[in-house]
């Protein structure tokens, strides 16, 4: 066949293949949120979805798929099509945590997963039953170190910042107390009122509300610098235990080999959805600190924090592979 000839035959297919690919998404696009409702995940997910709708035209349908310290959802992602229309918005323990943790999870952060974005940071806030006569960190670590084991934390999985947090608090401070595990974070929430568990390093974005109408009391911040939204709560390190840091981030994921084109775009339209101002006046209200970096940063990160998390792990006495 004469050159001429094969190249006019090629040009609809190459224009086909750029049709295809300039309409995805050519589905819904579901993002899955590995912990449960009112998490800081599926919060930041359900605030994003209607105006990621709108830009990709089709709809954004957010689904919580929870347990094992959000490994089974980001499992599911993990061996799902590579077309960028099935995405975790997940949390540092199930990407840098879980993986120097036995068993490991059933995916390598590295190698299986696309990253797109490390969206935003969340501290956690110390906060005790109203059930307790606790109105300072200074007199839970002071009955800690009375009655060993007779105080518990509630958390929502092994290697999760909240349980990092309160191994870390038994560490600095030389105490002991009894980690209480919950795949519902609702359900550790309510206990944590009720009084069932003594207490718990909820989410900024879960405490906040229940802060402000009563439910328990703040005690300390889990990150190195107060919270903008609560100011008048002091850091745990400030308050005599130097080091203290147990900061959550926020970070969004396809499968690995999803195309860079989509990776890229689904970044870009994630970061312009966190600058909506209804969606930013919603994130610093529950203290979420924006990040939005590049697929690139995000990749940096992890590779840094896997050896750090792993030291954390080590020096918590928790089991570290």
């Amino acid at each position: 066949m004469h050159p001429t000839r094969r190249a006019a035959l090629a040009v609809p297919f190459i224009l086909a293949a750029g049709r295809a690919h300039a309409a995805w998404p050519e589905r819904p696009v579901t993002i899955i949120s590995p912990f449960g409702p009112g998490s800081s995940q599926d919060v930041l997910a359900r605030l994003m979805a209607p105006h990621l709708t709108r830009a990709w035209g089709q709809p954004v349908v957010v689904n919580n798929l929870v347990g094992a310290a959000g490994t089974i959802g980001v499992d599911r992602v993990a061996k799902s099509a590579p077309d960028g229309l099935t995405l975790a918005l997940t949390g540092d323990a199930s990407i840098v945590v879980r993986v120097s943790m036995t068993p490991r999870p059933p995916y390598d952060p590295l190698t299986d997963l696309a990253p797109i974005s490390q969206l935003g940071r969340t501290p956690n806030i110390l906060v005790v039953s109203n059930a307790t006569p606790y109105t300072s960190l200074a007199q839970v670590v002071a009955e800690a170190r009375a009655r060993p084991g007779a105080l518990s934390f509630a958390h929502i999985g092994a290697g999760t910042s909240q349980h990092i947090g309160g191994e870390l608090l038994n560490q600095i401070a030389g105490i002991e107390l009894t980690g209480v595990a919950y795949n519902d974070g609702g359900a550790q929430l309510q206990d944590v009122i009720a009084g069932r568990a003594t207490m718990t390093f909820a989410s900024v974005v879960t405490a906040l509300p229940r802060l402000r109408d009563g439910s328990f009391r703040a005690l300390g911040v889990s990150s190195p610098e107060r919270v903008p939204a609560v100011p008048e709560i002091p850091t745990i390190a400030e308050q005599g235990f130097a080091g203290f840091d147990a900061v959550a981030w926020l970070g969004l994921f396809a499968r690995a080999g999803t195309p860079a084109e989509v990776v890229a775009r689904i970044q870009r339209d994630c970061v312009a959805a966190m600058a909506q101002p209804d969606v930013a006046a919603r994130l610093n209200d529950l203290g979420v600190q924006v990040v939005g970096n590049t697929p690139e940063q995000l990749a940096t990160l992890i590779r840094a924090e896997i050896p750090r998390m792993a030291s954390v792990l080590q020096r918590a006495g928790l089991r570290a592979q």
